[in-house]
């Protein structure tokens, strides 16, 4: 995996790759962990694409959607790469494949990142200048955000993968950019609208639609600094500290597989109705958990007539 002692060192030389690698090698170990990580990623498979094809072809379109729909994606591009990398392990096909596989990661890991930090700023804005927000906020600014993300952690992961490929810069660099990206501004900026939009569900969400879009936000940021966020730790102790555990590195890669799939899981839970035995189909549920109505479309993309209404 890409924070594994086996293939992550400097030099990336064969005979670490080997001889590192059977000084923990556990087959029996190794297959249970790929079991658990299998099921999970089917599950997101499954939730993830449901996600993306009821957003892209059955549910009106707003400007909260399209970062859902590019995070669903995210999630599915990651959980793909990550059984690429089982398949990559069990095969052993060596350093070269692991390298292309590392930097795959980190590029749907650091999409992922982004765009839930987009989108946490965005809500942030949202409801500490709600009359700003609705009223001026640019019509595509999600769809440009969205693509400006992309494009960006292709280039830098592309950059990257050249610089170690030719030896003209260590594996070091590559954990000290992902460390600099996740600690230093993507943790800080996602603890603090955390912080805010717990504060609203909790204490100032009188509209209860606008909980529920606002209780999916942070759930899902919840569990993102829960699950995936002890990867990039794990890397710091790894390549700094020299502190290399295989178990701790299953457990930590189990969880960010984890977290990426149990988004749709969140909008099912947030979205469906707590009283009530009526079947409902999962288009309504995920509609209601996202706050998309007939109208709503509509009323996200102008600005509405009377700024006031937002304070009633």
């Amino acid at each position: 995996m890409w924070v594994d002692g086996a293939w992550t060192g400097s030099e990336h030389d064969n005979s670490s790759y080997t001889g590192q690698e059977n000084d923990w090698y556990n087959p029996l170990k190794e297959a249970i962990f790929y079991m658990f990580s299998l099921v999970i990623c089917c599950a997101g498979f499954l939730g993830n694409g449901t996600t993306i094809w009821l957003l892209s072809f059955c549910t009106k379109k707003n400007q909260f959607t399209t970062y859902i729909l590019n995070l669903a994606v995210a999630d599915f591009a990651f959980l793909m790469t990550v059984e690429i990398y089982h398949c990559i392990a069990l095969t052993r096909l060596g350093k070269d494949a692991s390298l292309i596989t590392l930097h795959l990661l980190m590029f749907t890991y650091n999409t992922d990142l982004l765009l839930l930090t987009a989108i946490s700023i965005d809500r942030c804005v949202s409801v500490l200048f709600p009359i700003w927000h609705r009223c001026h906020r640019p019509t595509h600014l999600s769809t440009t955000v969205c693509s400006l993300i992309w494009v960006l952690c292709f280039l830098f992961t592309i950059i990257l993968y050249i610089l170690q490929l030719f030896s003209i810069f260590s594996y070091y660099f590559t954990a000290s950019f992902q460390l600099l990206l996740s600690a230093l501004l993507c943790l800080a900026l996602m603890t603090i609208s955390t912080v805010i939009l717990f504060i609203k569900v909790c204490f100032k969400s009188r509209q209860r639609k606008r909980g529920r879009l606002l209780m999916v936000i942070l759930l899902t940021l919840l569990f993102f600094l829960v699950l995936a966020f002890p990867l990039d730790a794990l890397i710091a102790l790894n390549h700094f500290l020299a502190f290399d555990i295989p178990d701790l590195q299953h457990y930590a890669f189990l969880c960010a597989t984890l977290n990426s799939s149990a988004n749709p899981l969140i909008y099912f839970l947030v979205g469906r109705k707590k009283r009530g035995r009526s079947k409902e189909s999962l288009q309504v549920i995920l509609q209601r958990a996202l706050n998309v109505e007939e109208d709503n479309g509509q009323e996200m993309d102008r600005p509405i007539s009377n700024p006031l209404m937002i304070l009633t």
